[in-house]
């Protein structure tokens, strides 16, 4: 049969035909289908209150007399975000909780958040501190992380915390003391310095933490000791318990089995480990500082913690879960999966560490219907696995319960009339399409075959609107009845519409109506549409080129037609047309131009940067490379952009597109300069490590945590520094974590300014008491050698006195810390070496000053008075610590060049003394002490000693009373 078609005015008459009956078609499913509406007027002068009263939103209505609304409107905005939601008003007023309301914010703060009522045609607006903080219940472990700082970490209620970000203010108090807290996984957790807690609260007291916001009702929660298991361990875990110190324990269980310990260290910040009541279950428990302070606990009865009961949703195809608690952070050693078939299976997680909310099993798999048990760094967690929202074991892609509602409510709505007419027109359109050219006969099928599927979609309408479907229902009988007549009908009216009569004639060609978009807005820019058969592969494609992103293209005859745009050398997907389908809507993504942000000063890229579109007054943030993608404007047009930062200088841009490549900016910083002076117990000590933290978020993604170390001066300097507050921090010395405690200090760096800040370590090292049992029994000795009635004691007291000096150094040690901040000595081996070698230089002195000659010239001199004359020198601890780094054969040169020296003087001043026996055995004795020293440190400190002596010998010929002594005759 020969092909027919419509000329152009006879195709417009069949749409415009087409349209009247779908149009009738609405109206016949609208008069049918159950629906209901109400409105009111509210031409009134009503007023509305809004007002937050605790946790919720209160709403009050008045002067709206007879006109006040059944329902009000609230809408919350904050940032780009909005929710909202409608509440009952009846009674003149309405209430929503804040945490409902919000429901629909991301993470935003609301600390000036916009909430509009709309009551009737009354709007009402008011900004307000919708801010909300809810510690998590006690199924949720608190713990403890460790580091240079430990913090303790409060995990929130999720629900019931809202519109916190890590940029608002939290207050924590506990003790009648308060603290800020850091904000933690997207407001979800709080941290604390845990040296605070412990200076906070008294040992012994209750620990009752209440955190607050905005001046609003606080949320409290108290913190317990008690028994966990960690590590296969039982460790006692009490808040208040720091690494750095020793405590005094004592622990019994229900068995008689004993844990007893006088100076424990804890193994982690608020764990001490029981290694031999590993298996016991309750335990009695007296805690205290071993320095003998208060009890943090006084034979307190303690059980093992029930493992913390949390709930996640199974993700990845079960390879991960998601947790609905906040327990970011927490580490995970291993896992038990209880599996849905009985079975049980341990394995071991390597770095397992729940992250932004969920924990990778390491390449194990579970289902919803598994349990698992959690061996975690605050003790065991029992998890009770989901799937994810939608899905079941039978439906795992939530496809099932979607079909059945869309089914319903196109059951509900569209009615036994409008469904069966529906199908009558596709009917009529499928006869159009398998053959255009029409005749009597063909309409007349078209009708009889379109009463099967209208009738079949009729009675699947019936049976889903009516309990009984063989007991007449008039209202869903009739409309089904009605709905196979019409789509009987519609069929050949539509194929009659649409298609062309049989033997009339028709063109070959037909027009293709082409519309260029970026999938939503029509492309306002030149394009080039290329079009070409489908099946002529010989031709080059032909084009034409149409601007505001439509056009038309007439074809010669009807193809199929491939067609394609091009704009800029980018291209859009290919689209096929024909004559029965002649429009093409080509969908062409102009790529988006990264820009580049970029500090003036380095070059380093500028983090969560503002990026402003003045187009449609949309912000984006530049990401940790300082990037941020500009989408094309409306139809493709350039945009102008500003960007802002809160530390640098703002700009204005026009970025048109195209572009090849990133845009690059830079911003003109605000900067200061920061001098660091590194101290040990206040004195100045250079190479120490130090530590800058950023206490703004916008600086912290800036810099992170800068490290430097003091110069020789022990000054570090930084220079080009954004304005703001940061923390210095000194820490230990590398290897003497041991003996140093670092510090901090909290800096503002103002604009062209340069601000210094002393940062101190402190010395941790003292003296035991078996360090001070000894230097006064040393003391004692010295005192003794001096103790002699009918003789002169002032030149045995002389020597004596440089004994003094070294117990002296001892004392001083704990002061020295800037000493042994870079020096490889443990100060417990110093001290250690130097009473010995003071105990030997007693011996020595008693030998010396014992011999016959030395005990005669005393005794001619006992009637002398007593000058009180000590050695001028010191024990210089910096020399000691220099010695000690070198070897003792070294050192006994030293020894034996002074002692060669002192020699020398002393025969030549023997010549004007009536008798030199104090010098002379004095000087063989100190000789004699550091000749005979063995090796190793104790005996570098010896020889130091005995050139401390040879100093002395060498000043008795120097003192006017030491020498009158000698020059007394002996008869």
């Amino acid at each position: 049969m020969t092909a027919l078609t419509l000329d152009s005015d006879a195709r417009s008459t069949a749409t415009r035909a087409l349209v009247a009956v779908v149009l009738a078609l609405a109206l016949a499913g609208a008069t049918v289908a159950p629906a209901t509406a109400a409105a009111t007027a509210q031409d009134g002068n009503g007023e509305i209150g809004i007002e937050r009263t605790g946790d919720f939103l209160e709403v009050s209505l008045s002067e709206f007399g007879d006109d006040r609304p059944e329902e009000v409107t609230l809408e919350v905005t904050a940032a780009n975000e909005s929710a909202s939601t409608t509440e009952n008003s009846s009674d003149g007023s309405a209430e929503v909780a804040i945490a409902e309301l919000a429901d629909g914010i991301g993470h935003e703060s609301l600390r000036e958040a916009t909430v509009t009522v709309t009551a009737g045609d009354q709007t009402a607006t008011e900004t307000l501190d919708l801010r909300t903080i809810a510690f998590a219940g006690d199924g949720v472990p608190v713990r403890i992380d460790g580091g240079d700082e430990p913090q303790v970490v409060l995990p929130l209620e999720q629900r019931n915390t809202v519109g916190i970000t890590e940029s608002d203010a939290v207050t924590v108090s506990a003790g009648g003391d308060e603290t800020e807290a850091e904000i933690r996984a997207n407001g979800t957790q709080l941290a604390i310095d845990h040296s605070w807690l412990v200076g906070a609260v008294a040992p012994g007291d209750g620990i009752a933490l209440e955190a607050s916001v905005g001046g609003w009702e606080p949320t409290e929660r108290p913190l317990e000791p008690e028994l966990r298991d960690i590590g296969d361990d039982l460790v006692l875990w009490h808040p208040l318990v720091e690494t750095g110190s020793q405590y005094d324990i004592a622990a019994e269980d229900g068995d008689g089995n004993r844990y007893v310990n006088n100076s424990v260290d804890p193994v982690r910040p608020g764990e001490i480990d029981l290694p031999s009541l590993s298996s016991a279950g309750d335990v009695r428990v007296t805690l205290s500082a071993a320095d003998g302070s208060d009890a943090l606990l006084e034979d307190e009865s303690l059980s093992l913690a029930e493992p913390a009961s949390l709930s996640a949703t199974v993700a990845d195809d079960g390879s991960a879960v998601s947790f609905e608690q906040s327990v970011d952070g927490l580490a995970v050693s291993s896992v038990v999966v209880n599996a849905s078939d009985g079975s049980l299976e341990r394995f071991a997680l390597e770095n397992g560490t729940i992250e932004n909310g969920a924990l990778d099993l390491g390449g194990t798999t579970v289902t919803a219907d598994d349990e698992l048990l959690l061996a975690t760094d605050a003790g065991l967690a029992k998890v009770t696995l989901s799937a994810a929202n939608g899905k079941t074991e039978e439906d795992p892609n939530g496809l099932l319960s979607d079909i059945t509602e869309i089914a319903g409510q196109a059951g509900t709505l569209g009615g036994p009339l409008v469904l069966p007419g529906l199908a009558g027109l596709v009917v009529g359109y499928c006869a159009y399409w398998f053959r255009d050219d029409w005749t009597k006969e063909r309409l007349g099928l078209s009708a009889l075959i379109a009463v099967g599927p209208a009738l079949t979609v009729a009675i699947v309408s019936v049976v889903l609107l009516t309990e009984d479907p063989l007991s007449l229902v008039l209202s869903v009988h009739g409309p089904a009845f009605g709905g196979v007549l019409l789509g009987a009908a519609l069929a050949p009216v539509t194929y009659y519409l649409l298609g062309v009569p049989a033997g009339a004639d028709r063109d070959t060609g037909f027009t293709i109506d082409v519309s260029v978009t970026d999938g939503e807005y029509p492309l306002v820019k030149r394009a080039k549409i290329h079009y070409k058969r489908v099946d002529d592969g010989k031709k080059d494609s032909r084009n034409k080129t149409i601007s505001d992103g439509e056009g038309r293209i007439t074809v010669p005859d009807q193809g199929p037609w491939e067609v394609v745009a091009e704009i800029d050398s980018h291209y859009s997907d290919l689209v096929e047309v024909s004559k029965h389908d002649p429009k093409a809507t080509l969908t062409l993504s102009l790529p988006s131009t990264g820009l580049v942000v970029t500090d003036r000063a380095d070059g380093e890229p500028i983090p969560s940067a503002t990026v402003t579109r003045g187009d449609d007054g949309a912000t984006l943030s530049t990401n940790s490379n300082g990037v941020a993608n500009i989408e094309p404007g409306d139809g493709g047009s350039s945009v102008d952009v500003e960007i802002s930062h809160e530390k640098y200088d703002g700009r204005t841009e026009t970025i048109d597109f195209p572009q090849d490549g990133d845009r690059q900016f830079a911003l003109t910083p605000h900067t200061g300069r920061v001098r660091l002076v590194s101290r040990v117990d206040g004195v100045q000590t250079p190479s120490m490590p130090l530590r800058l933290s950023p206490r703004e978020k916008v600086l912290d993604d800036r810099y992170g945590t800068v490290s430097m170390t003091t110069d020789r001066d022990g000054v570090a300097t930084r220079d080009g520094l954004l304005i703001g507050q940061y923390r210095a921090a000194i820490g230990a010395p590398a290897g003497r974590d041991h003996l140093f405690d670092g510090g901090k200090t909290v800096l503002t760096v103002r604009e062209d300014r340069s601000t210094k800040v002393e940062v101190d370590a402190r010395f941790t090292w003292s003296l035991s008491a078996s360090h001070r049992d000894r230097i006064d029994q040393l003391r004692r000795e010295v005192r003794a050698l001096s103790d002699h009635s009918g003789r002169d004691t002032t030149i045995p007291r002389y020597y004596g006195s440089v004994v003094t000096a070294i117990l002296e150094a001892v004392e001083s040690l704990p002061d020295a810390g800037h000493h042994f901040a870079h020096s490889e000595a443990e100060p417990d081996a110093v001290a250690d070496a130097l009473l010995a070698a003071a105990e030997a230089a007693i011996d020595a002195i008693n030998d010396a000053m014992t011999t016959k000659r030395n005990v005669d010239l005393f005794a001619a001199c006992a009637d002398m008075p007593d000058p009180g004359v000590g050695w001028e020198g010191d024990c210089d601890l910096e020399t000691v610590l220099e010695w000690l780094e070198s070897d003792a054969m070294s050192r006994r040169n030293t020894l034996k060049d002074r002692y060669e020296n002192v020699t020398a003087q002393v025969e030549t001043q023997r010549e004007s003394v009536s008798e030199a026996a104090p010098a002379e055995e004095m000087l063989r004795r100190a000789w004699e002490l550091g000749s005979d020293a063995g090796r190793g440190d104790e005996a570098i400190v010896t020889i130091y000693t005995a050139l401390l002596l040879l100093d002395a010998v060498e000043a008795v010929f120097e003192r006017d009373p030491l020498r009158d002594r000698l020059s007394r005759t002996v008869f």
